[in-house]
């Protein structure tokens, strides 16, 4: 063999010995050294993530009884690439489901991998569906959102889509906490997209949360409502509503308006139905608005309950403008501070906001919370709207001892009053219900001193025990 014919052997020998190296130090790199990128590869393309709706934690009164819950149903699916004959699939879906084959042709449109057929039937469709076995059509367990109440507590605890997103109210809201202790399941697939085996879930995954727990009792809310639709077909009002609220604690008994809506079907009501109007809705607090200026008149020592104020036979004066009290019965020449919150006397009110100032006016609002919203767990809450300082006029201010030129939600104003009924604390209002057992006590702040708070109390029970007071029907006997 010639000297050249060696050299020529032994460099291809050398080459492949080389080559045959990097081969297998190339299959040891892929196959036996941790490598994060090709690890993240795999994932992507052996795993998909469950398309079915995620389980949701329930939800319960304060009595731990279900307002909200999730519960197991089937949907079918398809893979329209499998499919051998659309035409005669979308005959068999016709005949079943309903609707026209052509509607179900559209749906299995081949260019899809992935179609929802129908989402959340019964079991007993389901079941009718699977006998067919129908090639590349499956059955998928996933959870629906019900409210066993139907209607109760709608506004509070909103909807969720069909996928199982919250969309308004308490679902809205608390969304991610409803779903934090239930993680999305992957599942490996083989090459074909199919699914091959379940992973077990891990020690996390399969822990489940015990639910929200809401301040509201199931009760209270159903009798309110109950009232509540007596009183919108009394009066034919276009919209009514309630809040029962612990002055104490400033936890929500019941929260509720008409009309409403089922959180199950919420497209087949009005967008009026749908807003909660208790925080989202702002409106001139009217007479309502002058307990809060007596509160800060006595608390500043400006006026006491039997002060004097001259009401002007029913008409004032505040520059160009006249006001006059909204009801003849409620003209007076002069009226004790009490009176005037009895009689519901505008003139009167606009001699207490007088005395007051725009100084006293502007303390009044921030120290009774109604220039910020009041913080509830529901999501839309909306700001109040009112003139600073600098912009109160002498008619402005006026106006605003009488509840006008000002506006709140309701909720703002029922939290207002709660130091009225607690001995002064003005407290925030709260629709989730603390763990007793950890002992916190609701964060409050005072706003008026206890004597305050008792004379206050004392003047709104005038308002039902004279005769002559515009709450005299509200009085119950006992």
């Amino acid at each position: 063999m010639s000297q050249w014919l060696r050299v020529r052997l032994g460099f291809v020998f050398i080459s492949f010995l080389a080559f045959s190296f990097l081969v297998v130090f190339r299959l040891v790199q892929l196959q036996v050294l941790p490598n994060e990128d090709l690890q993240s590869l795999a994932q992507r393309q052996f795993n998909r993530t469950d398309k079915k709706a995620p389980f949701r934690l329930p939800i319960y009164d304060r009595n731990h009884e279900e307002l909200a819950v999730s519960v197991p149903v089937s949907s079918l699916y398809a893979h329209p690439k499998k499919i051998k004959s659309v035409k005669s699939t979308a005959r068999l879906l016709a005949k079943h489901l309903g609707g026209s084959p052509s509607k179900w042709i559209q749906k299995l449109d081949k260019k899809k991998s992935f179609v929802w057929l129908q989402r959340q039937m019964s079991e007993a469709k389901a079941q009718q569906i699977k006998n067919l076995q129908i090639p590349g059509m499956g059955i998928e367990s996933e959870n629906k959102r019900i409210y066993p109440n139907g209607q109760l507590a709608s506004h509070v605890l909103g909807y969720t889509d069909i996928d199982g997103n919250g969309l308004s109210g308490i679902e809205l809201s608390l969304n991610q906490i409803l779903l934090e202790e239930k993680t999305k399941q992957r599942r490996p697939k083989d090459g074909r997209g199919n699914t091959s085996y379940i992973e077990r879930k891990s020690a996390s995954e399969q822990t489940s949360g015990s639910g929200i727990n809401l301040t509201l009792d199931r009760r209270i809310q159903s009798l309110v409502e109950h009232e509540l639709e007596l009183v919108k077909t009394e009066t034919k009002a276009k919209s009514v509503m309630a809040v029962v609220m612990n002055p104490q604690n400033g936890e929500i008994l019941a929260l509720a308006q008409r009309p409403s809506f089922d959180p199950l079907s919420p497209s087949l009501a009005s967008k009026d139905a749908h807003q909660n109007k208790l925080v989202q809705a702002l409106y001139e607090p009217g007479s309502t608005l002058k307990v809060l200026f007596a509160a800060e008149a006595i608390e500043e020592n400006i006026l006491k309950p039997d002060s004097q104020l001259d009401c002007g036979n029913g008409k004032v004066k505040v520059g160009n403008t006249v006001i006059s009290e909204s009801d003849k019965k409620h003209s007076h020449a002069s009226l004790s501070l009490e009176k005037v919150i009895a009689y519901s006397s505008n003139v009167g009110a606009v001699r207490v906001a007088q005395k007051l100032g725009t100084q006293g006016a502007s303390e009044l609002i921030q120290r009774f919370g109604l220039n910020q919203k009041t913080g509830i767990e529901i999501s839309g809450e909306t700001s109040p709207q009112f003139k600073t300082k600098e912009a109160l006029t002498p008619l402005l201010l006026a106006t605003m001892g009488f509840g006008q030129g000002i506006s709140m939600t309701p909720l703002q104003l029922v939290t207002a009053f709660t130091p009225f009924a607690n001995g002064g604390i003005l407290v925030s209002p709260t629709l989730i219900k603390e763990d007793e057992s950890s002992g916190a006590s609701p964060a409050g702040e005072r706003v008026i001193s206890e004597a305050t708070a008792e004379t206050i109390r004392k003047i709104l029970v005038n308002v039902t025990e004279d005769p002559k007071g515009t709450g005299f029907l509200a009085k119950i006997p006992g």
